[in-house]
């Protein structure tokens, strides 16, 4: 088999695709009985048809990637990946306060109120980079194994803003 890229689905994500699995194997000629067959069969070529499966699916959606969020606590990071770079914008919370940045229920406008009252110091920072040599995909889906969601840029095009 070819190198592979990206992981193999994990059974709850292959689970939430599980039309499109289906589609894949009538595509390659397998039916659902003789899908049951190779499982319990040949769990090799099982296990090799699911990774084959799961680049499709990580190379489909990581193409179409724009934006990506990675929250922590007291650090937020936005990012928006172009063909040949990508940028970070960032909001880090230094001092004692009760902002939870992981909190998604919590608007913007409400996390500087709550700064302000907290008397906390909120730190904007940007950074931009080429991808590295591994390629934009696999750059993508390291930021996003580390924590990274797929995002609208919201939070980004504001964190710019400012």
């Amino acid at each position: 088999m070819k190198e592979t890229k990206f992981r193999r689905l994990r059974r709850d994500e292959l689970e939430e695709v599980t039309p499109q699995f289906v589609k894949f194997l009538s595509v390659n000629g397998i039916d659902a009985d003789s899908w049951v067959r190779i499982k319990r069969e040949e769990p090799q070529r099982a296990d090799a048809l699911i990774l084959q499966f799961s680049q499709i699916v990580f190379a489909g959606v990581i193409e179409r990637v724009e934006f990506l969020v990675h929250r922590k606590p007291h650090d937020l990071r936005t990012y928006r990946t172009g063909p040949d770079k990508i940028e970070m914008r960032g909001l880090l919370l230094s001092g004692p306060t009760k902002v939870d940045l992981t909190d998604i229920s919590i608007t913007p406008s409400e996390i500087f109120a709550q700064l302000k009252a907290d008397g906390a110091t909120p730190k904007v920072y940007s950074a931009e980079r080429a991808y590295l040599p591994i390629g934009r995909d696999q750059d993508i889906f390291l930021r996003m194994e580390e924590g990274a969601l797929i995002d609208g840029g919201e939070l980004f095009q504001l964190l710019d803003s400012l």
